[in-house]
């Protein structure tokens, strides 16, 4: 049986993890000024009534590596979306060897299985119109020597989402994958990251990612790099040999000196 169209007129509803800060708080804001029902998921109960009593969002306090909060967030996304952001992550930075165990497996998770189920979800229940937008990393698209869990989670996301870009256009659902580069957000800070230890054209802001993933996905796009030089290093990195493009990621994340684990609320 078809699935009914987005009746005209009717406010539209996005979900949005990891909405208390940086990207996911910029799609917040973005959409709410667009007139979309904003639900705004993350753990920080206080960030998030402030950002709802900013833009009128409706809060769901999550932590998404509880099965308990995972499956809530589950059930609101069958209740009705149109607009689905996984955004929710955090990254380690260090020698694979080094790092705890658990940190490295709960990154895992959040970067494949929790999408991969709100993504399943979302693909039994949106209507056509729909859209999904899955934010990975430019690290998702090569060995990332230094963020290796982070890496290999987001190299996953986006093997993800063509998939399913391309299976649910029978459904008239598009999926679009961001890869982004160097934002800044919190993380530089809580983490004791010298940003200035990168060149500025490497950085972006979440405004300006939320923005261009917004604009990929309303074209149905598949895949969006924000920022051009973000392009021509994807590009360079595919032609590379191997070996030449591991050196080179190595150089480029070997110039991020965090104290100790970023993170981002999820």
């Amino acid at each position: 049986m078809d699935q009914p169209s987005i009746p005209a007129g009717q406010p539209r509803t996005a979900l949005i993890t990891g909405a208390s800060s940086g990207i996911g708080a910029a799609f917040t804001r973005l959409l709410a000024r667009e007139g979309w029902h904003v639900v705004a998921v993350g753990r920080d109960r206080g960030r998030l009534d402030a950002l709802a009593e900013e833009v009128g969002a409706e809060v769901l306090v999550a932590d998404l590596l509880d099965e308990h909060d995972l499956a809530a967030v589950e059930d609101r996304v069958r209740a009705g979306v149109q607009l689905l952001v996984n955004n929710a992550g955090y990254t380690t930075y260090g020698s694979f060897a080094d790092l705890g165990l658990e940190p490295e497996l709960g990154q895992l998770t959040l970067h494949t299985a929790v999408p991969l189920r709100l993504c399943h979800a979302a693909a039994q229940t949106m209507a056509p119109g729909s859209r999904i937008i899955n934010i990975a990393s430019l690290a998702g698209l090569s060995a990332a020597p230094g963020l290796a869990s982070y890496a290999a989670s987001k190299a996953a996301l986006i093997s993800l989402s063509e998939s399913l870009h391309h299976e649910l256009r029978s459904k008239q659902v598009t999926v679009t994958c961001v890869c982004a580069g160097y934002t800044r957000t919190e993380l530089q800070t809580r983490a004791g990251v010298d940003a200035s230890a990168l060149p500025s054209p490497m950085w972006a802001t979440p405004e300006f990612v939320a923005t261009k993933a917004l604009s990929a996905s309303e074209r149905g796009h598949a895949l969006v790099i924000p920022g051009r030089l973000n392009a021509l290093t994807a590009t360079l990195m595919r032609h590379l040999p191997r070996s030449v493009a591991r050196r080179a990621a190595a150089n480029t994340y070997g110039k991020v000196q965090p104290l100790e684990q970023i993170s981002t609320a999820h």
